[in-house]
Formats: C-alpha cells, structure tokens, sequence
C-alpha cells in the first residue's frame, strides 16, 4: 500500500517535472555554468604576515560562478510558478482536481517535482565546486571544503527561501499576476525588514551597537540577506554561530513550507481566478510592504516623500487587485486602511523607543574573545573628555605567542593585564553604564525628534544634558594563526545630566586610568 502511494506521488511528480522543461533546461544552463566559472575561480591564496609566516586560505580571483549560482539559486520562481500553475489556470485545475488524488498528494508531488527542477542541479553543482576545490586546494584541503560547503549552504538556503515565498504566495492568490508580484514584493520584505528593525530601530532607539558581524546574525536569520553569513576571508575556524543562522535560515523556510499545506488544501476550482484568496493575507501583505518603507523613509528624514511613495505603491497595489467597480467608499475604505497602517508603525516606534529598543538597551558585553582588548570612553559637551586604553590578556597572550613560534615581537607589552583584572574592568564599566544609562525621563518630545529629525540621542543644548559614548572592543596580534575570528564590537551611546559630569568623569577614571599621552594611545583630552 506504501509503495503504491509512493509510486502515484512519483508519478505525478515526473509529469510536473516533464512540463517543465523549458525552465528545466535554463536551470541546468545557468547551474552549469556556474559552477564551471567558481570551480575556475577558485584558488587558495598565500600571505605574508609579519616577513616570515605563510598562510593559506581559500579564496576566488572572481566572482561571475558565485553570481551565477545565486543567480539559479533565485531561478527557483520559475519552477514554483509553473509547477502550481493549477493555481491559477482554470484548464490546469480541472485537469488535476479531476485526478484520483488527494491535495496532500498533489502538494507532496509538486514539491518533489520543484527540488528535481530547481534544489537537485543546486546540489549537484555544489558537490562539483567542492570535490574541484579540494583537489585545487590540497595544501588546505579541509579548509577549502569547509569554506564551499558553507559557502554552497548559504547557496541552498536562499534557493530554498525563494522557493518557500513564491509557494506560499501562489497559494494565497488565484491569479498569475498577483501569484508573482506578492512573490518578489514578500520576498524583499521579509528579506529587509529584519535588517531595518535592528539596525534602524532597536540598535538607533537603544544606543547600542555591536559592529556589522554581530549585527548580521539577527536579520539573516531568513530571507535573501542570508548570504550576510558568508565572512569576508576564506578563513572558518569559529563556525557554530554561522552555521546555527543557516541551519535557522533553512529550517524556516521548510516550516513555511509545511505550513503553505493547510493553505493549499483548502484551495479549490472556485478561487482560480480571484486575485487574492483570502483577505486576511492581502491585509498582512499590504501591512507588511507599507512597514517596511515607513522604516526606510523614516531612518532617511524623508517622511513626506515617503508617505506620497508608500501611498502611490499601495493604491496602485489595491487598484491592480480590485476586479470589482471601484467605488468612492471603497476608495476611502482603502485610505482608512493606509492610515490605520500608519498609525500602527507610529505606535510600534514608540513602544520601541520608550522601552530602550524593546529591551535591547540592557544587553551588556560579558567577556572578551581575543587578546588584545581596547576600552573606551567618551564625554562630549562644551567640552571633550575621552578615555581610551588597549590592554594585552596575559592568558591569551602567552597562548598565541606560544603557537606562532615565527613570529617576533620585542619585549612584551608594558599594558599587559590578566583575564580576572579585564573581567573585573568590563564588570565595573557594566556597572557604571548600569549608574548613569536611565530612559525613564525620556518623552514624546524625544520621540518626535528620533523619527523628524532622524536623530539618534537627545538634544543635549535643549536639555542641558551631555552625550556619553562607552565601547569595548577586542581583537587579535596574530592573525596568521587566530582560533577565534570573531571579535566583540560594543559600544553604547546615551546621555547623562550636565550636573553628573564630574562624578562620571571621576568613576571612568577609576576604571580606565589616565596615562601619558603617546603614539598608540590618548587618554583623557580637554578640547574646547
């Protein structure tokens, strides 16, 4: 019985498949291509770092075979277009709702047929690029799979993103038209407006930023900016965050997948043809894409553009999808819903501004990465007070220096601290951000001027209070053998009372102590 059922969804599937040969065959062509053009790319790359250590990694002398991939990668909307045409074709839909299957089989069929059309010559590719690089790359070659293999993951993770959206969109529209324009308008959406949120949102209402690498792991988690995983060398020794943001990518898009079935079952010859199905998904599409430009023109300062923009997009959007008469009522129904849009983005900035980035405002670094460490503090008012000092870990330092045995360095560092005095400092700075880091007096005043004026701090002339910059950063002083290349990037910025100036000035002292001023660093400047 198992076999039979297995057999009919194979079946099915082959038909699909043979239907669509015409994207079948620009699939091949393009993957084809590709990977000819990255395999060829691709070459491990020697450096020079301190006069004598050599290292390797894996590395493209161009990038026309990752752009084609990328390229195939999207390619998946063809097939998810022509495989669920009984979506949209009357002729197609009776043909297959006729058939002795049910909507499981049929969906379970058109998936098979869309990974034999689109995800089987992506894997196939890969598994070329990589074989064809370790044999380039022998020197290295564990490393050079681990790169492709990552690298073609991001590659898998945005195919299966494309094809997940263009599913679930063609589900939820009766027509061609509809089917495709809300594939790439969703798809852009959900693909920035994770960016846009943080970045633009938490990270401007919190004071809080923690440099492009960590950033990237809270929007790349789905959508199209995936490809933000891919590092900017060759080298993955500290991969676990990397891969746990794709395996998230991937499992997100088959649990949309998954979740497109309860949608597509309930699909039936009477919704072919109507533009949306269900108005509930035309709501939260509309809402959607209006969000997502309020935020970009909001982070511009370029609000009356932005809403003549949104509103023009949205109404041509309403229009195009009305196949009814259009009436006046209907014409203002559809502007009270552009305003209630409105107002909800209005009330979700404020609730993100008034709680300090939804919370974010409290996240405080722990511990350091590498080591070489770097504190600093910055008073901004009439007058310009910064701290700044970079330590040596002593731990860490002996670990590295230990395991570059041709690298030389003169004498050791005179900034040299143990990991139990670092611990201790970023404890006490966390502590002090803790003190004087206070959002409860913060009012609509405030609000109105971070969305007008696209500001990110107070006034400090208006309010009599001053800008306070507080960062920690770490890196490494050998690179050539470096465990770790992620490195912490924290730095928070707010604003105290001028009449806490002094004690503020007093406690950071205490912490970053002043030293002379000399090449490699300054602390504690007074400049008018």
């Amino acid at each position: 019985m198992a076999q039979t059922y297995l057999k009919k969804i194979e079946l099915a599937s082959k038909a699909e498949y043979r239907n669509g040969r015409k994207i079948r065959l620009m699939i091949l062509i393009i993957t084809i291509a590709a990977a000819l053009f990255e395999a060829s790319d691709f070459t491990v790359s020697n450096n020079y770092e301190y006069g004598a250590v050599t290292k390797y990694s894996p590395n493209f002398d161009g990038f026309f075979g990752l752009f084609l991939m990328f390229v195939a990668a999207a390619f998946g909307a063809f097939a998810v277009f022509g495989v669920f045409s009984d979506l949209t074709n009357k002729q197609t839909a009776d043909v297959q709702l006729s058939l002795p299957m049910s909507a499981k089989d049929r969906y379970l069929s058109k998936l098979l047929a869309v990974a034999k059309l689109h995800i089987l010559p992506l894997l196939g590719a890969g598994i070329f690029v990589i074989i064809a690089g370790a044999i380039k790359g022998d020197v290295i070659m564990g490393q050079c799979i681990s790169y492709l293999l990552q690298l073609h993951c991001v590659i898998l993770a945005e195919a299966l993103f494309v094809d997940a959206i263009c599913i679930f969109c063609m589900s939820c529209c009766g027509a061609k038209a509809e089917g495709v324009y809300t594939s790439i308008i969703t798809g852009l959406c959900a693909s920035m407006t994770p960016f846009l949120v943080f970045n633009f949102t938490i990270e401007r209402f919190s004071g809080v930023y923690l440099g492009d690498d960590e950033s990237g792991k809270y929007f790349a988690s789905f959508g199209a900016l995936v490809g933000m995983c891919i590092p900017d060398t060759g080298i993955f020794d500290a991969t676990a965050e990397r891969i746990t943001v794709l395996f998230i990518n991937i499992l997100l898009s088959c649990l949309l997948i998954f979740v497109t079935f309860f949608i597509y079952r309930k699909r039936d010859g009477r919704h072919v043809g109507k533009p949306m199905v269900y108005d509930l998904f035309m709501e939260l599409f509309m809402f959607t894409g209006l969000f997502t430009l309020f935020t970009m023109f909001s982070y511009a300062k370029k609000w009356g553009i932005g809403l003549t923009v949104a509103l023009i997009i949205y109404l041509v959007i309403r229009i195009v999808a009305a196949r009814a008469k259009i009436t006046p009522v209907t014409f203002l129904t559809w502007l009270l819903k552009y305003g209630v849009s409105l107002a909800a983005f209005v009330i979700i900035m404020a609730v993100g501004f008034f709680t300090g980035g939804f919370g974010h405002y409290k996240l405080r670094i722990k511990n350091t990465l590498n080591d070489t460490v770097r504190l600093s503090a910055n008073y901004y008012s009439d007058d310009i007070c910064s701290f700044y000092q970079s330590y040596h870990i002593e731990e860490k330092y002996r670990e590295n220096m230990g395991s570059n045995n041709n690298v030389v360095i003169d004498g050791e560092p005179s900034d040299m601290i143990s990991q139990a005095e670092m611990d201790e400092k970023i404890t006490k700075l966390n502590a002090l951000i803790d003190k004087y880091y206070d959002i409860t007096d913060r009012d609509f005043e405030d609000f109105k001027g971070v969305m007008l004026n696209g500001s990110n701090y107070y006034d400090d002339r208006l309010r009599e209070r001053t800008n306070v910059n507080i960062s920690i950063s770490d890196d490494s002083d050998f690179d050539s053998r470096r465990k770790i290349i992620h490195r912490n990037d924290f730095s928070v910025l707010f604003d105290i009372p001028e009449e806490k100036q002094d004690e503020f000035i007093r406690e950071v002292g205490e912490i970053i102590p002043q030293t002379e001023v000399d090449s490699n660093r300054r602390i504690y400047e007074d400049e008018y």
